[in-house]
């Protein structure tokens, strides 16, 4: 049985043995700490031995609190990687390497040449949009807070980033060389015309985004990507598609908490819940129903490995949502979609090997005692960062107007408090 936050299973103390939790819907960290949750540490190895087994430790360090576990996260991708998909046809046409495209830098270059050929032909493409996605990629950095917006990093050394702010162990990243460097570059950008005439609002408008990549008249668009999604989106669309890394995988606590298998305190019978998770995870069969339903009512099989949904997908269709389904098991014990390639599971543990761990995996910060700065804060960066971030302003003039407007509303606060837990973090481990 699934639950939300905002329904009536938990709160009203209803009976459920299983229940979706994450960091975005029914709090994990918030009903752990109301009991909610049955500490399942010690079950695991019994009762989802094959679970145990087959997720890394650093998805189970993460979703661990005060050192003890209440759900099971999915495994999919480790973490998250940044980057650039694109119209791979037009890049053709244009003649653009973009195998020589290593950092965000180097992407002016083909933002000129997309520019300057678009017009030759009458038709003025945007050359890239999704810039508020942009600033993690072009200098990635963990996550202290659990909210990348606000102030709260951790360097990460395998990205070489944040030399400035050396010696620091939690820092605000917008007071950083790197972000002052990324303000500028996209500034430029948006003076030279690359990025269309309202990045703000452009970005934000993922259906007109969506439709503007498919006819051609946007050549690209900062991603978080997962393994096949440039295969998947080429299918769907109505030309190629190609992906240009800026980073490789992070894996943070965050990462893990975007969706788990809780098992309630109140369950009258948390062997069999496990036993029931431990099938999601390890039993194709029992996987690929819940994923995709019935074969030949909501899906047809395509081989022995793969499905095509196009035979429905909604619950007015078939009685069966296709927008659910990845929060439940894992895909390397479940049949995929058709549109994906043959390879696709070779891809995801390609990925998931090369993910990079974050330095304080497993740290989870707790709010409460300066929830009132995280409220001011959160107001301060959305007026200012969407319009820096998307080359709308001069950084030269805004970045200091920022600072000081964070500064004013209790940043160090929030920065001592991070710093504060993450040495009791540190010394508990």
């Amino acid at each position: 049985m699934r639950c939300g936050q905002q329904q009536y299973p938990i709160n009203a103390g209803e009976y459920f043995d299983i229940c979706f939790t994450s960091n975005w819907t029914t709090d994990y960290l918030q009903f752990v700490d109301k009991d909610a949750f049955l500490d399942i540490t010690d079950m695991l190895p019994e009762n989802a031995g094959e679970t145990w087994e087959f997720i890394p430790d650093a998805m189970w360090d993460a979703v661990r609190v005060d050192g003890k576990i209440y759900g099971v996260p999915s495994y999919k991708e480790m973490g998250w990687q940044g980057g650039i998909v694109y119209n791979s046809d037009m890049a053709e046409k244009y003649g653009i390497d973009m195998d020589a495209v290593k950092t965000i830098e180097d992407y002016t270059d083909v933002l000129q040449t997309v520019s300057e050929k678009s017009k030759a032909e009458g038709k003025d493409v945007i050359g890239v949009c999704g810039l508020l996605n942009a600033w993690t990629m072009a200098a990635p950095y963990e996550s202290l807070t659990g909210t990348p917006t606000l102030p709260g990093a951790g360097a990460v050394p395998d990205f070489k980033n944040f030399e400035d702010m050396a010696g620091q162990k939690v820092f605000n990243q917008y007071a950083s060389e790197e972000y002052m460097n990324y303000c500028q570059l996209v500034r430029s950008w948006n003076k030279a015309g690359y990025l269309g005439g309202d990045p703000v609002n452009y970005d934000s408008d993922t259906a007109n985004r969506d439709n503007d990549f498919n006819n051609g008249a946007l050549f690209s668009y900062f991603i978080q990507y997962a393994p096949g999604t440039a295969e998947s989106m080429t299918a769907s669309g109505g030309h190629g598609v190609g992906f240009v890394p800026l980073m490789e995988p992070l894996f943070e606590t965050r990462s893990a908490m975007g969706g788990l298998l809780a098992v309630s305190s109140a369950s009258k019978h948390p062997d069999k819940a496990l036993e029931f998770i431990n099938l999601l995870n390890t039993d194709e069969y029992v996987g690929t129903l819940i994923r995709h339903g019935i074969e030949d009512k909501h899906y047809t099989a395509v081989g022995d490995k793969q499905v095509d949904k196009t035979m429905g997908g909604t619950l007015t269709d078939n009685g069966y949502d296709y927008t659910y389904g990845w929060q439940f098991g894992s895909p390397f014990n479940q049949k995929w979609d058709v549109s994906y390639p043959e390879n696709i599971a070779d891809l995801f543990q390609q990925y998931n090997d090369s993910a990079i761990i974050s330095p304080n995996n497993g740290f989870t910060f707790n709010a409460v005692p300066v929830e009132t700065q995280v409220a001011a804060l959160t107001n301060v960066i959305a007026e200012y960062a969407p319009s820096l971030e998307t080359g709308s302003v001069d950084p030269n003039e805004y970045i200091p107007k920022f600072l000081e407007a964070m500064n004013a509303n209790g940043a160090q606060d929030v920065l001592d408090e991070v710093s504060s837990q993450l040495d009791a973090f540190s010394a508990a481990n």
